[in-house]
């Protein structure tokens, strides 16, 4: 059975990372099982970062929902 679609859509950025940082979390995100970093990994990392961060901004602004 096919997934169904998401409710927001997602956009393809395109950045630039220091290397350091990129061999970090790759390292965070191995997974002994597959062998590699599994596919959507980043993609779940960088969104949790960035809505706990404007949760974060929210919450400084006292526009908590």
């Amino acid at each position: 059975m096919p997934r169904p679609r998401n409710a927001i859509k997602s956009i393809e950025k395109n950045i630039s990372i220091p290397e350091d940082l990129v061999a970090r979390v790759e390292l965070e995100l191995w997974s002994e099982l597959e062998g590699k970093v599994p596919f959507g990994a980043w993609q779940g990392l960088i969104t949790k970062l960035l809505r706990e961060h404007f949760e974060k901004l929210d919450v400084a602004r006292g526009e908590v929902k």
